[in-house]
């Protein structure tokens, strides 16, 4: 099992490939069977095939869990079970899952313990273990972190979210996070995100996401 830990907005960027028996998804820093994903809980639903689960990380994937393994599948209902119960719907997963594509690319849990309810902290260890890994693979392959041209909307979302604590995050933290990028592809990414509607400036140069 070649397990890449993803965000959701690195499947845009990722090429399906079935070799012998085996579905692949290729990506800039690697090639794996298995994807690791982590993000809040936006939904939850039961189908016919299995519980689909919306995982949110910035972007939104829509992954069905437990059609061929009824143990994944009971995991996942006890979750469903659970979301529909709380009012306050703040619920972190972890999946492994693989993929599979046909008229488009898709994740489908099917290990044991393939979703696993987290809390914020281990959402926020994921992505920064994510990243290591990333920069990790990016450098056994020769393609240093430090040449890295572009960033995902997704990763400053995340960031402006993790390090919120109520007043905002200022754009210099980002810019200092992210110091691997240059600042005029940071700052076009915030611009961008501010024109989508997805962030806004309570304060110069302070950043908080519209909810």
């Amino acid at each position: 099992m070649n397990v890449l830990f993803l965000e959701v907005g690195d499947l845009k960027n990722s090429e399906y490939e079935r070799e012998g028996n085996k579905n692949l998804l290729k990506t800039e820093f690697g090639t794996g069977d298995t994807v690791a994903l982590c993000g809040r809980i936006d939904n939850i639903k039961n189908t016919r095939y299995g519980p689909r689960l919306w995982i949110n990380d910035g972007e939104v994937i829509q992954i069905t869990v437990g059609t061929f393994n009824k143990n994944v599948r009971r995991d996942a209902e006890k979750i469903l079970e659970r979301f529909n119960k709380s009012k306050e719907k703040e619920f972190y997963a972890l999946v492994y899952g693989n993929p599979y594509e046909t008229d488009q690319l898709y994740i489908n849990v099917n290990h044991d313990n393939g979703v696993i309810l987290v809390d914020k902290e281990i959402y926020g260890e994921f992505h920064e273990l994510r990243k290591q890994s990333r920069d990790y693979l990016m450098n056994k392959l020769a393609s240093s972190s430090e040449k890295r041209e572009e960033i995902s909307n997704s990763e400053i979302l995340r960031f402006v979210k993790e390090k919120d604590t109520g007043n905002g995050v200022k754009v210099s933290d980002i810019l200092k996070h992210f110091d691997e990028i240059s600042k005029d592809i940071i700052e076009e990414k915030i611009f961008e995100l501010m024109e989508n509607g997805e962030l806004y400036e309570p304060k110069p140069r302070l950043l908080k996401m519209i909810e």
